[in-house]
């Protein structure tokens, strides 16, 4: 089989080579970074020269493309798509019903609502880890002394809607931005399953665009998108804070580091180079996952889990159903919980230890990026 593999600014790239490689799969990567992933006539130009110079089977992106998505529609070749983010990058959604599309989403519930709604191409795909690469990484006694620590957090802060709300809320009725606002501030206080995508329902859109000023429309996913950041920006805020009030928190992200004032500030880690070792030396992982992920589990799982990281995290309704909870990694459903779980955990070192063993073996023997595409290969009918 061959494949063109359309890279562009997207993480898990260089695994998906290994792994490719490892499958006896030719590919051939042909790099961009979309300005306008709904327009682009010179990448598109492009792309259909490459695939045009030799006999590809299928076309690859991590994140679905609408522009890549139009080639391969005109040419008649399947796109294969494994999408990480919650959310879409474009406005088009003509591109998401072309019958060569193969769009692998990771969150089950969000695969069946998109499903309902007439998107039938696209296929739940939970993502993966390549702990070959993660368990080769080279460690000394001084890698192991530059990122020991007790509890690390890593990502953003969210800081932009932390306090405040999006630029485009000014432009709302008043009673639809102070209704948001309001279920921002309830949402915040819930650490368990949020129901944004259920909040934001046909009519309630419709409503707030008759009553807004803006002259574009806006979708249910922006309205999603948003408070799903406002949310996030005022749980890590809280959560972190209350953390490093009571215990050491190491804390990488590029969000100012005055928004947790009591934690150790390391800025921000490359995602290949540092991350792995942050995740296996600290006692501690935390992840909040953003709420407009539904039920599926985000790629920081398994960057922790992959490099032998003990994980504490809020429970995502698709985690029981990979993992067995308290002994591959841990969850919390409330702050109380968090904070008396870490208090566990950092007395009971050894117990952590075990369990980020065990969740390090469960990822490695179900979620291989080999195993992944291979079921994504026999789906689209592409033999290897």
């Amino acid at each position: 089989m061959k494949l063109l593999f359309c890279e562009r600014n997207a993480l898990m790239q260089h695994d998906m080579k290994e792994a490719l490689t490892q499958l006896g799969i030719f590919y051939r990567c042909a790099s961009y970074v979309f300005p306008n992933p709904d327009s682009d006539d010179y990448y598109c130009s492009h792309l259909r020269s490459f695939l045009n110079e030799d006999t590809y089977d299928a076309v690859f992106s991590f994140n679905f493309i609408p522009v890549i998505a139009d080639v391969c529609h005109d040419m008649d070749l399947p796109y294969l798509c494994w999408t990480y983010d919650a959310g879409w990058e474009f406005q088009r959604t003509d591109a998401l019903f072309y019958p060569t599309n193969y769009i692998f989403h990771f969150d089950k519930r969000a695969c069946e609502s998109y499903q309902k709604s007439g998107y039938r191409n696209i296929i739940h795909m939970p993502l993966a880890a390549n702990c070959r690469r993660l368990d080769a990484m080279p460690v000394t006694d001084a890698i192991r002394q530059e990122y020991a620590a007790k509890i690390t957090f890593l990502g953003s802060l969210y800081e932009k809607y932390a306090v405040t709300a999006p630029d485009f809320f000014s432009s709302l009725h008043p009673e639809d931005s102070a209704a948001l606002m309001q279920y921002v501030e309830t949402e915040s206080a819930d650490y368990k399953t949020h129901d944004l995508w259920d909040h934001m329902t046909d009519a309630m859109v419709a409503r707030i665009n008759d009553r807004s000023s803006m002259a574009q429309q806006i979708s249910a996913l922006t309205l999603i998108t948003a408070c799903a950041s406002m949310i996030a920006g005022r749980q890590r805020k809280t959560m972190l804070n209350a953390v490093a009030g009571s215990f050491p928190l190491t804390l990488y992200s590029n969000s100012p580091s005055a928004l947790v004032p009591d934690a150790d500030y390391r800025w921000r880690a490359a995602y290949y180079s540092q991350m792995p070792y942050i995740f296996r030396y600290s006692t501690i992982n935390l992840n909040l996952t953003i709420p407009s992920i539904q039920t599926g589990m985000p790629l920081r799982i398994f960057d922790i889990l992959g490099a032998g990281g003990f994980l504490l995290t809020n429970e995502q309704e698709e985690l029981s159903e990979h993992f067995r909870i308290g002994t591959d990694l841990e969850t919390f459903h409330s702050l109380e919980e968090l904070l008396e779980k870490t208090g566990f955990y950092l007395n009971h070192p050894d117990t952590a230890a075990q369990i980020a063993r065990n969740g390090h073996e469960a990822v490695k023997n179900q979620f291989s990026f080999e195993k992944q595409l291979r079921k994504m290969f026999s789906l689209c009918g592409l033999p290897l």
